[in-house]
């Protein structure tokens, strides 16, 4: 230790210096150093809480999602399902409505055909009374006599004959 002299270095300071930065250390250690620490793991431990919670929440974001996409989806297929049907049920009522125009074109036509030959029945029983009354006249106006008692039975008999020739014909 006398060594330590001629450089100027006093042993017992040197000493007094050890002491005090071992205590010095020893009182940092307890009062600075291990709630520094204790801080540090603290800080470190809601960091990693802070990181599992945001996994957790963006992993609960990718399920949202993901359940979102499922139900964007479904709502997608059922509109194009509803769209189809819809679709179908507009032909079905276009083809109802079609084949109702059809028949209801039809029975006009029907109903037009049957007034017409209605109507031409009609007429031929007039046309055919009418040619009987004028050949009675005629025969009354050549034959010069009065053909009163016979004239029912001759216009039966004319219209029997326009018959038979219109049936010919």
């Amino acid at each position: 230790m006398d060594a330590l002299k001629p450089l100027g270095i006093d042993p017992a300071l040197l000493a007094a210096y050890l002491i005090n930065f071992v205590v010095l250390a020893l009182l940092l250690r307890a009062f600075l150093y291990k709630p520094v620490l204790t801080m540090l793991e603290e800080r470190k431990r809601k960091i990693q809480e802070s990181l599992e919670q945001a996994d957790k929440v963006r992993q609960e974001a990718d399920v949202q999602r993901a359940e979102f996409q499922r139900e964007l989806e479904e709502a997608r297929r059922s509109s194009q399902e509803a769209a189809n049907r819809i679709a179908q049920e507009t032909e079905r009522m276009r083809a109802s409505i079609l084949e109702a125009a059809r028949q209801e074109a039809e029975q006009i036509k029907e109903q037009a055909r049957q007034q017409f030959e209605m109507e031409r029945q009609q007429a031929m029983t007039d046309l055919q009374r009418q040619v009987a009354d004028l050949a009675v006249e005629i025969a009354r106006k050549v034959i010069g006599q009065t053909v009163a008692v016979d004239e029912q039975a001759q216009r039966q008999l004319i219209r029997q004959f326009l018959q038979e020739a219109g049936d010919l014909s």
